[in-house]
C-alpha cells in the first residue's frame, strides 16, 4: 500500500467520523483491507474518539492501550484536549494510560526531527532544492521524486516538522506559516553550516500543506528563494485567498516564478481556487504555470521529473 492509498483509507475514517457514523469506523477498524502501512495510530485515534462518542469508554480505553502496548503513543495535548474524549478525562484507567503515553512521547518529542539531505558529499557549492512534506506525510515516500535535480547540482533536502500529533513516520503536520517557518529558518542554518549553498538558482516545493507553504516562503520572501513547485497545494490559505492579497502585491514579488500541478481526480483540494490563485499571480505579473492531469489524484504526476527539470531551467 503506497502513501496515497493511505491517506485515501485515512480520509473515508474522517469522512465517517464527521457523519457521526462511529459504529462504521470501529467495524472499518476490523476488516481485512485495512493495513497499517504508515499510521496505525492515526486510524486508531479515530477509532478510540468513536468508542468514547458512543459512550463506550472501556474499548476506547482498550484500543488506546492496545497501541501503548505496541510501543506507540499520542501527544498529551491530542488526549486531554480533543472534545471527543472529555468524558474519559475522570476515569483512572485512562489516566493511566495517559500517564504512560505521556513518558513514552516525551523523549521521542525531545529528539531532533529528521532531514533528509542527499547527496551526502560536501565538496563543492549547490544549489538548494528545499522539499517540504504533506501532512502526514512520509519523507522516504516524497523525497525521491525531488532527486532528479541532484545531477543538475543541487542537493535535495527535506526536513520532517517538529509537530507532531501521534507516534507513527506519518505523524507531522506544519502548523500556521509563521511558526513553520521558524523550523525552517533553523534547517536552513543547520544546512549551510554542513553545505555550501548558492540561493541564486534554489527552488522550494512541496506536496499538499506542504505545497501551500513552499508558495508563502517564496511569495513573501521569507526565503532567499524565487522559484516554486506545488504538487496539489492544500491549507488555510488555499481556501481563502485573500489572505494572498498583501503578497501578491508586493513589489519583491514581481521577481517570483512559480509551477503549480493538479489532478482532476483530486478530491481534497478546491481546484476552483487554484485557478483563480495563478490568475492573481499573473495578473501582477508573476509567472506561474498551471499543469492539470485528467487523471491523476492527490499525488505526484508519473512524469513529475520531467516537469521538474523542465521548470528549473527556465
Amino acid at each position: 500500500m503506497n502513501l496515497e492509498k493511505y491517506w485515501e483509507l485515512l480520509r473515508e475514517m474522517f469522512r465517517l467520523f464527521d457523519a457521526k457514523k462511529y459504529t462504521e469506523i470501529l467495524e472499518y477498524l476490523q476488516t481485512p483491507r485495512v493495513k497499517f502501512p504508515y499510521g496505525k495510530a492515526a486510524l486508531f485515534y479515530s477509532g478510540i474518539c468513536a468508542a468514547a462518542n458512543l459512550g463506550d469508554s472501556q474499548l476506547a480505553i482498550k484500543l488506546l492501550k492496545q497501541i501503548i502496548d505496541e510501543g506507540g503513543w499520542y501527544s498529551e495535548y491530542i488526549l486531554t484536549q480533543s472534545p471527543s474524549l472529555h468524558s474519559l478525562q475522570g476515569i483512572p484507567e485512562f489516566k493511566e494510560q495517559l500517564k504512560r503515553s505521556r513518558e513514552i512521547s516525551t523523549p521521542e518529542l525531545m529528539k531532533e526531527q529528521e532531514i533528509k539531505i542527499i547527496p551526502e558529499e560536501k565538496n563543492f557549492p549547490y544549489s538548494l532544492m528545499l522539499a517540504l512534506h504533506a501532512d502526514s506525510g512520509v519523507i522516504e515516500e516524497e523525497i525521491h521524486y525531488w532527486c532528479p535535480v541532484v545531477d543538475k547540482g543541487f542537493i535535495v533536502a527535506m526536513p520532517r516538522s517538529t509537530n507532531v500529533y501521534w507516534s507513527g513516520k506519518d505523524s507531522a503536520y506544519w502548523p500556521d506559516h509563521e511558526s513553520a517557518t521558524k523550523q525552517l529558518k533553523t534547517y536552513v542554518k543547520k544546512i549551510e553550516e554542513t553545505y555550501s549553498i548558492e540561493f541564486g538558482h534554489s527552488l522550494v516545493g512541496g506536496l499538499s500543506s506542504g505545497a501551500e507553504l513552499a508558495i508563502w516562503l517564496v511569495v513573501s520572501g521569507t526565503l532567499p528563494i524565487q522559484k516554486f513547485v506545488a504538487v496539489a497545494p492544500g491549507g488555510r490559505w488555499m481556501n481563502d485567498l485573500d489572505n494572498w492579497k498583501p503578497l501578491i502585491e508586493n513589489d519583491n514579488a514581481s521577481e517570483v516564478s512559480g509551477m503549480i500541478i493538479t489532478g482532476k481526480k483530486d478530491q481534497v483540494i478546491s481546484h476552483k481556487n487554484i485557478q483563480k490563485f495563478v490568475q492573481m499571480l499573473r495578473n501582477d505579473g508573476i509567472s506561474c504555470q498551471l499543469i492539470e492531469y485528467p487523471n491523476l489524484g492527490h499525488w505526484y504526476p508519473p512524469d513529475f521529473s520531467e516537469k521538474l527539470l523542465s521548470f528549473m531551467n527556465s
